[in-house]
């Protein structure tokens, strides 16, 4: 166990408190949220950067247009799913155990943050920023992280309506874009 290790360890573990205290069916109604908005954020990418291309200068489009895109589409998906599951808590609040309920939540915030975690580190690995080998290499907890998003992402991704396989999609979809401003200058 190294220091990258215990940065992992340290918001696992908060998520753990956090599931606990909100419970089983606000924590799953979280990660649904969560992962509902990264599937449409990278689903829509495209979209949303056409969309927003002509009120953004072009320099400033080639360097933040993909990230400003996809932020449009994530927050609001993450707020609205969230703000669903909370009415509906609401609604629900006596009819799951509490105990069996927090434990529960614990296991799902734990799972949160790892997802949390692994997407940050894909992210980073996709712009090629790489964290030092040699606290990759000593870590117990990295090798299993990294695998978590593009595992389950992957898998969501086949699960749309004639979604396939989302991430290459997602690629595809940006090498054209790019081609295609490129000709544009």
């Amino acid at each position: 166990m190294n220091v990258l290790d215990l940065i992992f360890i340290v918001p696992i573990l908060f998520g753990a408190y956090k599931g606990y205290v909100k419970g089983l069916f606000i924590e799953i109604i979280g990660v649904l949220a969560f992962i509902a908005a990264l599937v449409l954020g990278f689903k829509f990418l495209g979209i949303g950067m056409n969309w927003l291309a002509p009120a953004i200068g072009e320099n400033t489009a080639n360097r933040f247009l993909p990230y400003l895109s996809f932020a449009i589409i994530f927050f609001p998906t993450i707020f609205l799913i969230n703000k669903l599951g909370w009415m509906l808590s609401r609604a629900l609040r006596f009819t799951i155990l509490g105990t069996i309920d927090g434990f529960a939540g614990a296991i799902v915030g734990i799972f949160t943050w790892v997802f949390g975690i692994s997407v940050f580190l894909w992210l980073l690995n996709a712009i090629d920023i790489k964290l030092p080998s040699h606290l990759t290499q000593e870590s117990v907890t990295y090798p299993v992280i990294t695998k978590v998003a593009p595992s389950v992402i992957s898998k969501v991704s086949d699960w749309i309506p004639a979604g396939g396989n989302l991430i290459r999609q997602v690629a595809e979809e940006h090498k054209d874009i790019v081609e295609d401003r490129g000709e544009a200058k």
